[in-house]
């Protein structure tokens, strides 16, 4: 799904600081990996209410993609045993 960002300007492109998903805008607070590609970037970030995000960035197209999405409470329902 592609999505759009916000770029830091000291941060030479390479990964968002904010993204639009469904018109509501997210704030990243943390850079947790990043991975390359010959054209292309994935970065995972969490936002402020602990979601985690897997973004694509299409070198060739120039644009950011929403590959994955888990939010806190999901992170603790995967990691909880019955």
């Amino acid at each position: 799904m592609r999505i759009e960002t916000k770029l830091d300007s000291g941060d030479l492109g390479v990964a968002p600081r904010s993204l639009y998903w469904n018109e509501r805008p997210i704030d990243i607070i943390e850079i947790i990996d990043q991975w390359y590609g010959a054209d292309y970037r994935y970065v995972k970030v969490k936002d402020s209410d602990g979601g985690l995000y897997i973004l694509r960035f299409d070198g060739r197209l120039n644009e950011w993609a929403l590959i994955m999405f888990v939010s806190a409470r999901g992170q603790v329902l995967a990691t909880q045993t019955e």
